[in-house]
């Protein structure tokens, strides 16, 4: 196990270095002018090169990045172009929003996805099985930003339930903090669950095919038994893999919702940056995504690995 665990971080430590280098890359080779968003599109040749030279934008890439990455690992993310704030202690303040969303997200997608895939996989071939997947097939045809604005017309517009966007925190008002965040976890949540929809339900039909299933059928064991004692733990471990990787998709997918709901979260942060060609805040964000979706992989890769000891020996292999 021990070498398992090594094994894990050191893939993490590497990906997250690639990953590194690919945002940098990506971020600084993206059309537009960081000088000019800043400074305005009446700025001087002059103005230009003195704002890049201040910057270190004038040097090579690579220079650039070994810079940037030094400070990165002590963690100074650097400070923005437009209004010279911190991009670190900025981002500390909005990681709370963006995992409150992703963790609503993902309990609306998991209290939809887990019951619906267990009972569609139950009722194999039958009329519950066909609707629960063609709910599935709608749910995820759906765009979480056109959800969004049928519920905002719907419980905003219509019904008047509920506010149309803002937000207040957690520990400072618990029932206005619910309302303002049930239409954003809902639109992530709903189209996030129609794929683990499928995947609970791909699962539980292969291990309810399989012959100690069967056996104990005719041991006399009763159907609700069979699930739960031994459909449910096999084919929950596939299930957990996916929805992990669901989990840090629905953190890292967030940008539009939050603009569209106003939610001061790391998605609407990044959106800014993008407009603005606001390098260190791109770079701030996108890395804060990226740590949160490995680490997630990471912690998950290793409880199933506990789980499941044979995942481990083979992880090692």
């Amino acid at each position: 196990m021990a070498r398992f665990l090594l094994t894990r971080l050191a893939a993490f430590a590497l990906t997250m270095f690639a990953a590194s280098i690919i945002l940098f890359i990506a971020i600084n080779v993206v059309p537009g002018s960081a000088a000019r968003s800043a400074l305005g599109i009446d700025a001087t040749p002059q103005a230009i090169a003195r704002f890049e030279a201040s910057r270190g934008l004038d040097r090579p890439l690579v220079v650039q990045y070994v810079e940037w990455l030094g400070k990165a690992v002590t963690g100074d993310l650097g400070t923005s172009f437009q209004n010279g704030v911190p991009v670190g202690p900025e981002l500390l303040t909005r990681i709370p929003v963006t995992l409150e969303l992703a963790l609503l997200a993902f309990l609306v997608a998991n209290l939809i996805a887990f019951p619906l895939g267990v009972m569609a996989a139950a009722r194999h071939q039958g009329w519950v099985d066909r609707a629960f997947s063609t709910l599935a097939s709608l749910l995820g045809a759906v765009p979480n930003f056109w959800l969004a604005t049928l519920l905002v017309m719907l419980f905003t517009l219509w019904l008047r339930w509920l506010p149309p966007g803002g937000y207040v925190p957690l520990g400072t008002d618990p029932v206005a903090n619910l309302k303002l965040m049930i239409m954003p976890a809902l639109s992530l949540g709903l189209v996030s669950s129609a794929l683990l929809l499928r995947i609970m339900r791909a699962s539980m039909i292969e291990v309810l095919s399989r012959d100690y299933i069967r056996t104990a059928h005719a041991k006399g064991a009763s159907e609700w038994v069979t699930l739960r004692r031994h459909g449910l733990r096999n084919a929950t471990i596939p299930y957990i893999n996916v929805a992990a990787v669901e989990f840090g998709f629905l953190f890292g997918s967030v940008v539009v919702i939050e603009d569209i709901f106003q939610l001061p979260g790391i998605g609407s942060l990044v959106l800014v940056g993008i407009i603005n060609r606001d390098y260190p805040v791109l770079m701030g964000g996108a890395l804060v995504i990226t740590l949160f979706v490995l680490v997630t992989n990471l912690l998950v890769d290793i409880a199933v690995g506990f789980l499941d000891p044979r995942r481990a020996k083979e992880g090692q292999a």
